[in-house]
């Protein structure tokens, strides 16, 4: 249905074939109507860099974090590739091959992650504390992979940080009811003058979410301080378009909850004060992921 908040739904505008990413996203303020969040999505199969604004050593005047995750519902724990990350003005050399996140504060020199090698396509998510992404090129002649190997506990030690997943928790909303979801769920957030936040759960059977009254009913609440995106992603990594599934997602007060129907991958970007929820799994013909994001 349409209503008071049908502008906030958005289904997400897959791009094909760019380099060595096979399908993807770029999401800015045109697309969230957001100043404080913008998101790089991508498929990746193939190996060398990553696209971002520049190849050369660059900065940037936000806070960013670089999501590489499974793009296999059943094996989340095994990213399937191998890559390289430089970080500082030296370059300093960051090798993994599991699912990882990487914070890049407000003007720390980088270059854009290497794909080393890959033996299954991977997602890559680079969440931004700004609206519209930029890069400002530190050095022209830099080279990647130059630097030194980074060492156990060593400088940026704090900055790359392997993931760590759980089933997801069925008592979320309370201890005396059960909500399994069927999948796998990580966190991570950094910052330093706000809190860029995200948390990535795998979907694979029929749920409800939402805090449960006192009644034993679902109830919607909202975010007076930030806004928060709810998004829902397709798994199948040869239509990123299609969710194969259904989700219906409520907004509005308790007396007035609009209920839209979701197929597609789909962002609900969901501003300042939007009362949002319940939220209902209803339909999952093959795994997807279930996305929340926010920056304060």
């Amino acid at each position: 249905m349409s209503g008071k908040y049908e502008s906030m739904k958005k289904e997400i505008p897959i791009h094909g074939r760019e380099g060595i990413v096979k399908l993807g996203a770029v999401l800015e303020k045109e697309f969230f109507d957001y100043d404080g969040i913008s998101v790089r999505y991508c498929l990746v199969d193939g190996s060398g860099m990553i696209p971002e604004e520049t190849e050369k050593l660059h900065t940037h005047d936000y806070d960013q974090v670089l999501w590489f995750l499974s793009a296999d519902p059943e094996d989340m724990l095994h990213l399937g590739a191998e890559l390289e990350a430089d970080l500082g003005p030296e370059g300093i050399r960051h090798r993994f091959a599991t699912p990882h996140t990487i914070y890049i504060p407000k003007g720390m020199p980088h270059f854009s992650p290497i794909v080393k090698s890959v033996d299954r396509p991977f997602f890559f998510i680079s969440l931004n504390g700004t609206g519209k992404m930029a890069a400002d090129v530190a050095d022209a002649d830099a080279k990647p992979q130059t630097g030194s190997w980074a060492r156990f506990f060593g400088e940026f030690s704090k900055n790359v940080h392997a993931l760590n997943f759980s089933a997801y928790e069925p008592y979320h909303y309370g201890s005396e009811r059960q909500q399994a979801l069927g999948g796998y769920s990580t966190f991570y957030s950094a910052g330093e003058e706000k809190k860029i936040t995200m948390a990535w759960t795998s979907i694979c059977q029929p749920a409800f979410l939402g805090p449960w009254g006192p009644d034993g009913k679902h109830h919607p609440h909202a975010h007076k301080d930030y806004e928060e995106a709810l998004v829902f992603l397709s798994m199948d990594t040869d239509n990123l378009t299609d969710l194969h599934g259904e989700v219906d997602i409520c907004c509005g007060e308790e007396d007035e909850l609009e209920h839209y129907i979701l197929t597609k991958s789909t962002a609900m970007a969901l501003q300042k004060e939007a009362p949002h929820l319940p939220l209902y799994f209803q339909k999952i013909d093959k795994p997807y992921v279930f996305i929340t994001l926010s920056a304060h």
